[in-house]
This record gives C-alpha cells, sequence and structure tokens, in this order.
C-alpha cells in the first residue's frame, strides 16, 4: 500500500490513502498578495526569493513564523485586528518553498541549519533588530532554534501551539486518534485492540478521510464554519517536499536546549490542541524568564477559534516585554 503525506494541524502525517502531493497553482490572492503595499522579496541563500510584507506601523516590532513546513503566511492574517491598536508592526513571511515564495528541488534545502539562517537572512533583510519572534507549530520549533542561536538579536520570543520534543506530543496527537477512532469503531460494533500503542504507520490504516474530518473539528479548527482566510491558507498549503523533512520532523528534540534560551519567552498552548498542556507546563518551568498561558476554549490554530484569550495573552507579555525595556 503506498504511502503519502498530508499536511494537518500543523505537521505532515504519513497517511496510506491519499493522491500524490501537490503545489498550489497560483490564484488571483496570489497575484494580489505580490502586488500588496509593504511587500519585499527577499535574497536568501544567494538565489532564492522569499515574500515577505510589513504590515502597520509602531515601535513593536513582530516577525511571524508559520507552520508546515508548506503552510503559508496566511492564517496570520487577524493579527492586525488585534495587535494594530497596540502599536504593533508586524511582518509576514512566506519560507522557502511555501506558496508565495521560491520553490526549489534541490532536497539539500531541507535541513534545519539552513531554515535558521534563512530567518536570519530574512531579519537583515528587513532590517530588523530588537524585534519579537513569534512562531505557531512549526515555526514556533524554528523560532526556539532561531533564538538559541541569535538570541541577540530579539527582544522578545512567543511560541504558539508547539512542544519540546516530537515523541511527546506526537504520543499524545496519536492517542487522540486513537480516541476518535475507537469512539467511530464502538458505534459500528466493532473493537480494535492495540490502538493505544501503536505508531504513527501502523494507525494510519484506521485514520479514513471520517476521522481526518473529525480531528480537525476537535483539535485544529473548532469554529462551526471556517472563515473565509483561513480556509484559503489551507488551500494554498505546498505538500509536494514533505516527505523531505520528516524524519527532522519526527526526531525533534528541544529538551536539553530550553534552559538556553535567553529572551523573555511566551508560551501558549491550548486546551484543546494536539499539543498537551503538560508540554506548555514543562516548557515555563525550564526557560528562563518565561510566561505561559493556555488558551481555554482554542485548538491548534487558537488565533481562529479562541482569539478572545490568545491575543490579551499576547498583548500582556508584549506590554509586559516593553515595559521593562
Amino acid at each position: 500500500m503506498p504511502f503519502r503525506y498530508l499536511f494537518l494541524g500543523g505537521f505532515f502525517l504519513l497517511l496510506p490513502f491519499l493522491t500524490p502531493a501537490q503545489t498550489p497553482a497560483p490564484d488571483s490572492s496570489y497575484t494580489a498578495k505580490l502586488q500588496a503595499p509593504g511587500v519585499k522579496m527577499i535574497t536568501i541563500d544567494g538565489k532564492y526569493k522569499v515574500w515577505t510584507q510589513k504590515v502597520g506601523q509602531g515601535n513593536i516590532k513582530l516577525l511571524l513564523l508559520h507552520g508546515g513546513p508548506g503552510n503559508t503566511h496566511e492564517y496570520f492574517e487577524n493579527f492586525p485586528e488585534y495587535l494594530a491598536k497596540e502599536g504593533v508592526e508586524i511582518y509576514y513571511y512566506d519560507q522557502l518553498n511555501s506558496y508565495h515564495s521560491d520553490k526549489t528541488d534541490d532536497k539539500s534545502v531541507w535541513n534545519i541549519n539552513r531554515f535558521i539562517e534563512e530567518v536570519e537572512q530574512v531579519r537583515q533583510g528587513l532590517g530588523l533588530d530588537n524585534f519579537y519572534l513569534l512562531g505557531h507549530s512549526w515555526g514556533g520549533m524554528l523560532a526556539l532554534e532561531y533564538a538559541a542561536k541569535y538570541p541577540q538579536h530579539l527582544k522578545g520570543l512567543i511560541t504558539s501551539d508547539i512542544g519540546y520534543k516530537a515523541t511527546v506530543f506526537n504520543k499524545h496527537r496519536f492517542s487522540q486518534y486513537a480516541d476518535i477512532i475507537r469512539r467511530r469503531s464502538a458505534k459500528e460494533g466493532k473493537v480494535i485492540a492495540g490502538l493505544d500503542t501503536m505508531g504513527l504507520k501502523a494507525l494510519s490504516q484506521y485514520i479514513t478521510p471520517e476521522v481526518m474530518t473529525e480531528f480537525r473539528q476537535l483539535h485544529m479548527m473548532r469554529l462551526p464554519k471556517e472563515p473565509a482566510t483561513f480556509t484559503r491558507s489551507q488551500a494554498h498549503i505546498t505538500r509536494t517536499y514533505a516527505g523531505y523533512f520528516m524524519p527532522f520532523m519526527l526526531a525533534w528534540d528541544f529538551s536539553d536546549r530550553l534552559a538556553s534560551i535567553k529572551p523573555p519567552t511566551l508560551v501558549i498552548g491550548s486546551q484543546y490542541d494536539f499539543i498537551p498542556t503538560a508540554d506548555i507546563d514543562y516548557m515555563q518551568r525550564q526557560i528562563p524568564n518565561c510566561q505561559k498561558y493556555i488558551c481555554p476554549e482554542g485548538s491548534h490554530y487558537a488565533m481562529w477559534d479562541d482569539p478572545q484569550h490568545y491575543f490579551p495573552a499576547l498583548i500582556k507579555f508584549l506590554r509586559k516585554t516593553e515595559r521593562k525595556g
């Protein structure tokens, strides 16, 4: 049975029934984005261009790192609604091989050190220093890696809906799939043994499109109707290169380096996310000068399904850090 990669909940999953991964074709929004005010294409690695956009003006500079790899900045588009009045100058950025940036079939680009240097080249290209870095999901992993290497440029670090060790949060994610499969099977009068001890590859034979839909509704986006902006972002996910980075994504472990993080840090989690809240608690204890917040009604994209808690927590952190100078 052939396996394909699916992007779900901020990470690529290995599933047996999917059609080959594709890169979405440019649409009308793509052209509009390239021509939008504040857009700057930044050259990285001496030959590729990545898309960035400055939105708003203010003394607080915030660079956003999206999930994936392969997602886009678009699901951050509700940030100005909540942050503009706080004097936050937002910088969107699509990473290499994401929708609005260059694509390459060169497999060598898929290593964490190159991604860290890509962020640093973007920082230089935007002229940012003493700025805030917010990473969501995979972007949170990258933000931690960047902060460990380049703390001198950061005024503050925010991780959103990400843990510290892939094997830990993936175990929790697999248990959530198992719960859904068990519940759905019970309704059909079936019993599947060993669900709780299966790895993703074994579990994937039971992850039907219906199971995926329920997982999405419970742990990714809990709004009964997805906002059009979020749906557009999901449609623009680039899946073509997913497999190249899978070994790193499944083995990533930052636990031994949490104590090395120097900038003031906020770790945001969500009650219904597939990242367990225990991960957020652990990170808060291990990272010096770290605060935490758990969005009580949110899932993986809490900025959309729990903005009434997500953004006040972020604003409180920014205000507190700014007061301390």
